[in-house]
């Protein structure tokens, strides 16, 4: 299972600065940026088929926001300051 941190590192190294980027964006550059495993795409719960390393770059970039690290424009895109 890809780590909190380690999907981080990834967001923070490939997202371009001060550009608004929609979720599947940021989905596409940590799927592309870090070495998913058999675990990563397990459904996040018994009643979804979303994968768990999707919901857990939901889960950083929510606690991202939190810190100050990252923007949200409250319609779907992130930004890096």
């Amino acid at each position: 299972m890809t780590s909190h941190p380690e999907i981080w590192r990834c967001i923070k190294k490939n997202m371009p600065r001060n550009q608004w980027i929609e979720l599947q964006g940021i989905y596409d550059l940590v799927s592309a940026g870090v070495s998913l495993d058999k675990e990563d795409y397990q459904p996040q719960s018994p009643s979804s088929q979303i994968p768990k390393w999707m919901r857990n770059v939901r889960n950083v970039l929510q606690y991202r926001k939190k810190t100050g690290e990252i923007e949200w424009d409250r319609a779907g895109k992130y930004r890096l300051g």
